[in-house]
């Protein structure tokens, strides 16, 4: 089974954890990273290129000529892994707030059900795991979830965890064209699979698996400015995929 995992980075050198991608590459050779590089400003890209020094066969750079945005950035990897032919393609923050081994437990799932091709992490706090969230974001999340989960009419708990692994037709289907919010579009992702799948099949393809671990790593891209904003971007949402 052919993988690609795709990495929005912007202006990420001071959290981009080489060791550990190192680590992890050596360890599972089928697996192809692709990253994208969204116009950083800093030292992103000649970090980027030492992990392609040791992996060449391995690891992919992709350079945004300016700053397009994660969803962008997440939508032009996708399409460049289909030069690889994978048959899954997934995307995981670049700072590992969720590990990079969670990878393996998302696969996990979609070798064990074939029915599975929509594999995403969710930050769910169960006895045993290890959810370190800062408080305003976690509570801010919580509320933007339960409304996300009304209005898509979906029993999702959580839609914004990047770390998500689709089937190449899944893929086909919903990173055919821009999305329309450059920070939610992790909502619209699962706007497009029931407009495209509809309600019951959307579930039955579909899995929410917990992560053991997730640490909310300081110097997020994510600003105050976005959390205002969400409530208008939703709406936008809500009108362009006629969910309401």
């Amino acid at each position: 089974m052919k993988v690609a995992i795709i990495i929005p980075c912007y202006n990420e050198a001071d959290r981009l954890d080489t060791n550990k991608f190192v680590d992890y590459l050596s360890k599972n050779t089928h697996l192809h990273f692709i990253f994208v590089d969204d116009g950083s400003t800093d030292d992103t890209n000649l970090i980027i290129n030492q992990i392609i020094s040791k992996f060449n066969s391995q690891v992919s750079l992709l350079k945004n000529k300016s700053n397009k945005g994660k969803a962008e950035s997440v939508r032009l990897g996708v399409i460049e892994s289909y030069k690889m032919n994978p048959d899954f393609i997934g995307f995981l923050d670049a700072d590992l707030s969720a590990p990079i081994g969670e990878i393996d437990n998302l696969l996990k799932i979609i070798k064990k059900d074939k029915t599975k091709e929509v594999v995403f992490a969710s930050r769910i706090q169960l006895i045993g795991s290890e959810i370190k969230r800062n408080y305003f974001r976690h509570f801010f999340g919580r509320v933007f979830a339960t409304v996300v989960s009304n209005i898509l009419n979906l029993p999702v708990y959580d839609t914004q965890c990047g770390a998500k692994i689709f089937s190449r037709k899944i893929c086909d289907d919903i990173f055919y064209e821009q999305f329309i919010s450059p920070w939610l579009f992790d909502v619209e992702l699962f706007a497009r699979l029931l407009n495209v799948y509809g309600m019951e099949r959307t579930i039955q393809m579909s899995y929410e698996h917990p992560v053991s671990k997730w640490v909310d790593i300081d110097g997020s891209k994510v600003k105050l400015i976005y959390f205002i904003k969400a409530p208008f971007e939703l709406l936008k949402i809500v009108r362009h995929y006629k969910l309401r």
